[in-house]
């Protein structure tokens, strides 16, 4: 399996846990998935694109019917899925960044370049271009900042 860089810094990429992860998504081994996802402690249910980033793949729960765009980067102890028992999955944009803790929650849409900030909970369709804090609450996203801040480095 290729090693994914990193979106925002091509010199990191998956770690060996996280491409397993990523791997037994993809194929259905049930026994291997189970003893692998009880190790980590995540549960997922969907198949995850190859252009997924795990910084720390632990206790992640991601419901099926997810979509993701490319580029995606999800934290530790983030949960995307259902909303009060209806079964219906978010659809993650491009290049969004779900930090540590965050919620992402129903029949929702995040759109391109969105970062959820660690713990947020996200329960509304979310714009492009911007950042979501604590529940549901959009702030403008300074694009110039972002970008000096990512790649100054």
């Amino acid at each position: 399996m290729k090693r994914r860089p990193h979106p925002y810094d091509p010199h990191i990429s998956n770690g060996l846990f996280a491409r397993l992860l990523i791997l037994s998504s993809r194929h259905d081994l049930p026994v291997v998935c189970k003893l692998f996802r009880g190790y980590l402690n995540c549960d997922i249910y969907d198949r995850l694109p190859d252009t997924i980033f795990f910084p720390h793949p632990y206790g992640i729960v991601i419901t099926s019917g997810a979509v993701f765009g490319d580029d995606v980067v999800i934290g530790q102890q983030v949960t995307i899925g259902n909303r009060n028992g209806v079964l219906a999955a978010p659809r993650i944009g491009n290049r969004v960044y779900i930090a540590a803790g965050a919620k992402v929650l129903g029949n929702i849409t995040i759109g391109d370049d969105v970062i959820v900030g660690a713990n947020a909970v996200v329960t509304r369709d979310v714009p492009a271009n911007v950042v979501v804090v604590g529940a549901n609450r959009l702030m403008a996203k300074k694009t110039d900042y972002w970008a000096a801040k990512i790649f100054s480095k």
